[in-house]
């Protein structure tokens, strides 16, 4: 089982064992009914309006595919000569169809959508979108983004990343583990880390226009955390002795945070802030005998959670008040571990062990409620929040089998985004992009 406090105790205990490494390289606010909550999928009428582009029909099949995959909405897909009058709309309620979508081909570079509440007979919003990138999924996505935030009164997801390792096998060789990306689904997967050596625990910067990766590798002498573009470009970022790894961002960037040892044996969190004079605070948040890891910045940047076994022996969740330099407990027993915070939902996720196996629980901020979202056996560990607070990926470890599987916390539905043959673990989220990222 794959707990990373336990990992990184075993690091700061032997870092003789680790493998060999090669040197990185310089280099409109509408609300419908529908928000997400535990009820009946909607039904949606998606309209197909004119002669349709190539491009525009390719499209159309991801964005129901997207729409779909949120499981609020049951689409229908339709090819109409013209935007329908009012009485075909009122005639798209009395077939069942809560809410239409019209799209269609605008000018060279544009398309151009509309949303209806059919019960209303009332456009919603109706909005041009121009291409972004080079990519055709990635426009289906940012529209697909455009639309989820009329029908559900959020931010959408579709133009995300996601992140993970796995182990690669050779012959008569040591394992290593490669990082993926793939897209939001798991689809498209792209290898973007392959060098011949352990890398580990993937983290997604909070930049929207750079899209880059933190992530650790295994060497002689310690676990450095490097930094890599999409074009592959790696850079070290921390290279001090012992364990570098984990970093967090603020929602603008500019606050970072992450754990090393320092080759002193404990994780300690430490902390970078540029101030008004352009300088920089770096320092300390912790020092303490135990394991602090896992920093997870709240959506104001004034509070980091993380989790630390430096009070029981076993890790627990805290919260870091950085005005008033105060730690307060969050969990209170057993063996807590993997933080994760969703900023659209305010809540945390993560996990506890429960009659010997890891599950899945939430904490909601405010009512500071936990509440238990798993209950079956495998282990799920290194939980990550999508962006609008819908899902969850974790790793699901069985045995020495482990995959990447993502929950719907409102429809309560669990699927596999990687294959039971492969072993994946360090599951990690990426923001929602304005123009989506691909890898060179």
């Amino acid at each position: 089982m794959k707990k990373l406090s336990l990992l990184i105790m075993l690091i700061t205990m032997n870092m003789n064992a680790l493998n060999e490494a090669q040197e990185p390289q310089d280099n409109v606010n509408i609300n419908v009914s529908v928000a997400p909550k535990e009820h009946a999928k909607c039904n949606l009428f998606f309209g197909v309006v004119g002669k349709p582009s190539a491009q525009l029909r390719s499209m159309v099949e991801i964005i129901k595919k997207d729409l779909e995959f949120s499981g609020q909405f049951n689409v229908t897909l339709a090819a109409i000569e013209t935007v329908h009058t009012k009485q075909e709309i009122e005639g798209l309620f009395n077939k069942g169809y809560g809410l239409a979508i019209f799209i269609n081909d605008a000018k060279h570079h544009e398309f151009e959508w509309r949303v209806y509440d059919t019960a209303q007979v009332a456009m919603l919003k109706g909005s041009k979108y121009s291409k972004r990138g080079s990519v055709l999924r990635g426009w289906a996505h940012n529209i697909s983004d455009a639309l989820w935030t009329v029908l559900a009164g959020q931010d959408g997801f579709f133009s995300t990343k996601i992140a993970y390792c796995k182990d690669i096998h050779r012959p008569k060789k040591k394992k290593i583990k490669h990082i993926y990306v793939a897209d939001y689904d798991g689809s498209n997967e792209q290898e973007i880390v392959n060098l011949p050596t352990v890398n580990v625990a993937p983290r997604w910067n909070n930049d929207k226009k750079t899209p880059m990766l933190f992530y650790s590798e295994y060497t002689n002498s310690n676990v450095r955390l490097v930094a890599i573009k999409m074009d592959k470009k790696r850079k070290l970022a921390s290279n001090f002795d012992g364990v570098n790894m984990l970093p967090a961002f603020s929602a603008d960037g500019k606050q970072v945070a992450y754990c090393a040892s320092h080759g002193d044996g404990n994780c300690q969190i430490y902390y970078y802030e540029p101030n008004c004079l352009g300088k920089s605070t770096f320092r300390a948040l912790t020092n303490n005998q135990g394991n602090n890891i896992c920093p997870n910045f709240s959506a104001d940047g004034k509070s980091l959670f993380f989790c630390s076994d430096f009070k029981t022996g076993k890790p627990q969740i805290y919260c870091y008040d950085l005005a008033c330099d105060k730690i307060e407990s969050i969990t209170h027993g057993g063996y807590c571990a993997s933080p994760s915070y969703c900023a659209a939902q305010h809540k945390l996720a993560y996990a506890k062990m429960v009659n010997g196996t890891m599950q899945l629980y939430t904490y909601d901020i405010e009512a500071q409620e936990h509440t238990q979202l798993t209950f079956d056996a495998g282990n799920k560990e290194e939980c990550s929040w999508s962006p609008c607070g819908n899902f969850l990926l974790f790793s699901y470890e069985q045995g020495i089998k482990s995959r990447i599987a993502m929950l719907n916390v409102v429809t309560h539905k669990r699927q596999f985004i990687t294959s039971e043959k492969l072993v994946c673990s360090y599951p990690c989220w990426s923001p929602t992009y304005d123009e989506f990222p691909v890898v060179a």
